[in-house]
């Protein structure tokens, strides 16, 4: 039991943190264009009326409900498997956010605006010395900070998942009437998701930060 124990330690130690929220926002903002995109394609082959779809919450380049649909769901996919498994390559920052610009542009949902970027730029410091959040970080703040990434990840990315499912299944994107308390529930989901998601990237620099030197003092012994 103590050596499964340990490995398990051992494990969650070579946990990229800043990667893991990167991947995990990643996947959010492409499944929620993608259902944006099932929801347009329910519309058929017909005109949007314009770029902006404010019952639907849209912004898109494409005049059409099918064509943008289609559009918004494998650029949604397209991102997420980005996000998954190129992220951390050495274009994988600038492919992510330019995914995530086009998402926006084709009907995959305005609120990818406001969460993409600070994904892209935490996605910038993967892999990363992160100097000048070691220096930034008292030492003691930054222990704390580490040991409690894991929950602050998990109590947010659980926030920011049940606001958005709240809003893409309860509250649909489309014409039809919005409960208006279940619209308010909503956003206090996302709004302290996103809150916590951004505790999440300090914390996950901290953590990480903690692991390149318990990896430089394994290397050196």
């Amino acid at each position: 039991m103590d050596n499964v124990r340990r490995d398990r330690i051992l494990l969650l130690d070579r946990v990229n943190s800043t990667r893991l929220f990167v991947i995990f926002m990643g996947v959010l903002a492409g499944l929620t264009g993608m259902v944006h995109g099932l929801y347009e394609t329910f519309q058929g082959n017909t005109p949007t009326g314009g770029y902006v779809i404010a019952s639907f919450g849209v912004f898109t380049i494409i005049h059409n409900y099918l064509l943008t649909g289609i559009a918004a769901m494998i650029v949604g996919l397209s991102l997420a498997l980005w996000a998954i498994g190129f992220i951390h390559k050495k274009n994988g920052p600038i492919v992510f956010l330019i995914l995530a610009i086009l998402l926006f542009f084709v009907g995959g949902g305005v609120a990818i605006v406001f969460f993409t970027p600070f994904a892209w730029g935490a996605s910038t410091r993967i892999d990363k010395p992160l100097a000048w959040w070691r220096k930034a970080l008292p030492e003691n703040v930054r222990k704390l900070l580490a040991r409690s990434w894991p929950v602050i990840f998990i109590i947010g990315s659980l926030c920011l998942s049940i606001g958005i499912g709240i809003w893409l299944f309860l509250t649909p994107p489309g014409p039809s009437y919005k409960d208006p308390v279940l619209q308010q529930v909503c956003w206090i989901f996302i709004a302290l998701g996103f809150l916590l998601q951004m505790l999440t990237i300090v914390s996950g620099f901290a953590r990480d930060i903690e692991r390149q030197e318990s990896t430089a003092i394994s290397r050196q012994h």
